[in-house]
């Protein structure tokens, strides 16, 4: 616990030297031990425990530095005022006359997410705590407009919940997609956990490696257990690598190695995340919690394309295997096969009647962006990045590009032309594909976070996290999600705002007068033949396959 220690008498220490050395200057300002006001904040800022401290120091330095006065003047070359302006007026003056057709029409044609460009990140390099004051009242104007039109009581529910579900699926949804990266993946717990509070977690999760791991506890979870579930993971039964009391000397994970290729059991893995998630199915999860839960898969051939499990592709299969075939990376793990469970008996067994293996989700598919936009409608991508082979590389989007970033990307792209021309030429070909895959992929998303990692973690990336790495973990995940609050706030409130309206309405439509009187009726007379499915289709539906009249892509959530 000596990190730990170590980190809070600094914190105490900066706490004390804000709190007693503070004074008056002539001019009435504060000043610091004979520094600056600024500097004073800045101490609080980086002393901050909480997203409260530390949002209430950024305020008082965007005053000092003059971003509160950039904030409030519309002008800017980085987006189209006018087009805002214009927006915003029509909805105010449509809101202000009750004129709920004009506002459903703006609703359902006029929202875009990047509107005038009002989504650019240059928007968010003046000021800690948001953007122009122009952006956040039209984003604002459209939430109020949106729960208006929703709460009118002299509105038909019915086309109104179509017309809302058009509207969102116009918009797009977003996505939080977790990396990979071995015990570095416990920052993600402390980003979730911040998103989570701030009431700001997109419906739809991703993880690959150890980001399935958060992943899975996450969307197995329900809004009210959360808290109590992600304090209880990350203080239970970590030891991913080998069991507690029961480690491995030196000698002998050398002789597994070179005897099965791995250096670790893949079956402890197994173990812990059999007891994190019992044998709950991708299926079991979205009824339980209607957050969509999504992982990657790699295949340990060439040819096998990656998947990306959840409840439509693999509706029956057990989260914990997916988590264990996620987290097999090579040569530390062997790859591992999937297993699911009879939906109407509880039989376990193998997902697919063949022997296909499947390894570390993040070798090919880290950040599954393309199949979530085609699946799910996902067109804005929230990332939390900790993959120590990418972190050192990327940058924080808010500052500005520098020559280490154009560098860094010509230095890719000859690396993977030269390993496509070695694997063209038949040496090492599987190796060199999949380490093209590695290379070749995005790792950034709309918004990226980037937990702060240093190089001394990198040895134990693949050993069980220690109390001190756990706390260390989940502090640098916070802290790194602290400053894109304002960012993420902005870009997810109209989506948030849709998405209740549709639940609003939905639940209006489910009890109706008319709607109890046909369940009522269903319940008298008994099940008809148009609301039972033939059991050709119930088996269709478990292995995975969907009544494409059914599916629109829309009503996943």
């Amino acid at each position: 616990m000596a990190l730990i220690s170590r980190q809070g008498s600094t914190i105490d220490s900066w706490n004390g030297q804000a709190d007693t050395g503070l004074r008056r200057s002539r001019d009435g300002r504060l000043e610091f031990c004979g520094h600056s006001e600024r500097q004073f904040y800045l101490l609080r800022l980086a002393a901050a425990t909480t997203a409260a401290e530390w949002q209430a120091a950024a305020e008082e330095l965007d005053e000092l530095d003059g971003a509160g006065e950039w904030k409030e003047e519309d002008e800017s070359d980085e987006y189209d005022v006018e087009l805002v302006q214009a927006r915003l007026y029509r909805l105010e003056e449509s809101r202000r006359k009750g004129d709920f057709a004009d506002l459903m029409l703006q609703i359902r044609s006029g929202l875009t997410r990047n509107l005038g460009g009002m989504g650019h990140v240059g928007l968010y390099r003046h000021s800690r705590t948001g953007t122009k004051r122009l952006i956040e009242r039209y984003i604002d104007a459209v939430v109020a407009a949106i729960e208006a039109v929703a709460a009118s009581p002299t509105l038909d529910p019915l086309p109104l919940f179509e017309e809302m579900k058009l509207a969102r699926q116009s918009f797009g949804r977003s996505a939080l997609l977790l990396s990979g990266g071995g015990t570095l993946g416990l920052n993600h717990v402390g980003v979730v956990k911040t998103l989570a509070e701030a009431r700001l977690l997109p419906r739809i999760i991703s993880g690959a490696s150890a980001g399935s791991i958060v992943c899975a506890v996450l969307c197995t979870s329900t809004d009210d257990e959360m808290d109590n579930v992600l304090d209880a993971f990350a203080h239970g039964d970590l030891d991913f690598f080998e069991a507690a009391g029961e480690e491995a000397t030196m000698g002998a994970r050398l002789t597994r190695f070179l005897t099965t290729g791995v250096i670790y059991d893949v079956k402890n893995l197994e173990r812990v995340m059999k007891q994190l998630l019992g044998n709950m199915t991708f299926q079991e999860a979205y009824n339980r919690t209607q957050r969509i839960l999504n992982i990657c898969v790699s295949s340990a051939g060439v040819y096998e394309q990656p998947r990306l499990l959840n409840y439509i592709t693999a509706p029956d299969v057990m989260i914990w295997s997916a988590v264990a075939a996620s987290c097999s990376v090579p040569l530390v793990f062997s790859a591992a096969q999937l297993q699911a469970k009879d939906p109407r008996t509880g039989a376990i067994g193998q997902w697919t009647d063949d022997a296909t293996r499947w390894i570390d989700g993040s070798v090919d598919n880290d950040l599954p962006m393309t199949r979530l936009a085609e699946m799910l409608n996902v067109n804005h991508f929230i990332v939390s990045q900790v993959n120590p082979h990418v972190v050192p590389f990327l940058t924080n989007q808010t500052a500005a590009d520098g020559w280490i970033q154009t560098l860094t990307s010509l230095a890719r792209a000859e690396a993977l032309h030269r390993m496509h021309m070695l694997s063209e030429m038949g040496i090492f070909p599987t190796t060199m594909t999949k380490m093209c895959s590695v290379l070749g992929q995005r790792y950034a998303g709309d918004i990226t976070i980037l937990p702060e990692i240093s190089y001394a973690q990198f040895p134990t990336i693949l050993a069980n996290p220690t109390p001190e790495s756990i706390a260390l973990a989940l502090a640098n995940g916070e802290r790194a999600t602290w400053p894109e609050l304002s960012r993420v706030r902005n870009h997810l409130a109209i989506e948030l705002s849709l998405d209740a309206a549709v639940h609003t309405l939905l639940h209006r439509l489910a009890f109706s007068p008319s709607q109890v009187h046909l369940r009522q009726t269903v319940i008298n007379t008994g099940p008809t033949r148009s609301n039972t499915f033939p059991k050709k289709h119930r088996k269709m539906k478990s292995q995975g396959f969907e009544d494409k009249g059914k599916w629109d892509g829309d009503d996943n959530v």
